[in-house]
């Protein structure tokens, strides 16, 4: 799917294609759409350290710097199960720290030869969601500011990189940035709310 979602918008097709592809799209969904419904909780629940997660463990991921975080295999960022995902990865940089380096693809668009700004801010809350989840914590967006820059050129490298700032109780605010060839074209900042359930050792360390 992501091949073909890639395809459709990074190539002009002639009709001929583009009725073949219409056709069988339209076969397939016929005869999948009557197929169970899938539930995304139950599918992450098949991963353990997820499933100790939402069971309400304190659970950090034992990683060493540069290793790639698993944060949500269906997720659109980097979900390796994501029929459009972007298909970045979540690597850790130091205990407090995770960076992202790809290239997004041009079905990203926003402007031409720009990535979109939504999908920036969309790549900056999943970085930030897999700090929260290298670090054992199961949090929620409460608040996220982006600033942008500078461009963000499509087809080249990217790094977004997002770090803790502070803690208090359930409270995790975090920074990031977006940085290209030409240097820095976006900084945010986030405030993630800890789920209330969680045990007391699992509170982030003020």
């Amino acid at each position: 799917m992501r091949r073909l979602n890639r395809a459709l918008s990074g190539r002009q097709l002639p009709d001929e294609a583009l009725d073949e592809i219409t056709g069988t799209i339209h076969d397939l969904g016929d005869r999948f759409s009557a197929g169970t419904d899938r539930s995304k909780l139950d599918d992450m629940l098949t991963r353990p350290h997820l499933a100790a997660i939402y069971a309400g463990q304190y659970t950090p991921l034992d990683l060493e710097v540069g290793e790639e975080i698993e944060f949500d295999p269906f997720s659109i960022a980097g979900g390796e199960f994501h029929p459009a995902s972007i298909g970045l990865k979540f690597i850790k940089e130091s205990d407090e720290c995770v960076v992202s380096t790809g290239a997004i693809d041009p079905m990203f668009a926003g402007p031409p030869e720009r990535v979109h700004g939504g999908v920036q801010a969309l790549i900056i809350d999943e970085v930030m969601g897999a700090l929260n989840r290298m670090r054992g914590r199961q949090a929620y967006t409460a608040y996220l500011h982006v600033d942008y820059r500078g461009p963000a050129p499509l087809g080249v490298d990217l790094t977004f990189r997002a770090w803790v700032d502070q803690t208090d109780g359930r409270k995790i605010y975090l920074k990031g940035s977006g940085e290209g060839p030409e240097g820095r074209f976006m900084e945010a900042e986030g405030l993630f709310v800890q789920r209330e359930d969680q045990p007391e050792g699992s509170l982030p360390s003020p």
